[in-house]
């Protein structure tokens, strides 16, 4: 549209955009025209993937993406073997959320990212600790010789030996880690 065209009018951006499409269109190349409408669907098929995926657990496990437009595929990438299981077995929800957006692919590949493409950064890991910064449980504290008797009290009903013990040896751990925070406990 030229400037003596609009002749001080205001139009909203939904109507320059499809006339400078069409403009842009009409003055490429055919090849370039194709090129044009592949990045069009790229674009919708990335749109309709992040409005199915983002946020969700799966999303935050895929480290890219790629449209395909001559086999009208697209290849997922995701950082474990774990996931390549998880999302191959949910593509075809995927793809039917993503018809329903507008967004027709004929199939929907994933495979594992290669070494050193892992995702560094997952948002529910942040509260969870790291290999080397594991939570040390609380200090324990001995129980005494009358709580102690006590529990061997409670546990003698039970004939099975090896769950006697098991058992006992549960109900003493969590006896231990609770005296700690509040006082004795003795039944």
């Amino acid at each position: 549209m030229k400037r003596s065209d609009r002749a001080g009018e205001t139009h909203s951006l939904s109507e320059f955009l499809p006339i400078e499409r069409r403009r842009i269109m009409d003055g490429a190349t055919p090849q370039r025209r194709e090129q044009m409408r592949a990045a069009e669907t790229s674009h919708d098929v990335y749109r309709a993937w992040n409005e199915v995926c983002g946020g969700t657990r799966e999303g935050a496990h895929v480290t890219g993406l790629h449209y395909v437009p001559e086999s009208n595929e697209l290849i997922v990438y995701v950082d474990g073997a774990t996931w390549v299981s998880e999302l191959t077995m949910m593509r075809e929800i995927i793809r039917a959320r993503m018809y329903r957006r507008g967004v027709n692919v004929d199939d929907i590949k994933v495979k594992r990212s290669r070494e050193g493409y892992e995702r560094r950064f997952h948002p529910s890991a942040a509260a969870a600790p790291t290999a080397h910064e594991k939570k040390t449980p609380p200090p324990a504290t001995p129980l005494d010789a009358q709580a102690e008797r006590e529990l061997d009290a409670q546990v003698l009903p039970i004939s099975d030996t090896k769950l006697r013990q098991a058992l006992k040896n549960a109900m003493k751990a969590s006896f231990e880690h609770k005296i700690s925070t509040e006082g004795p406990k003795t039944s």
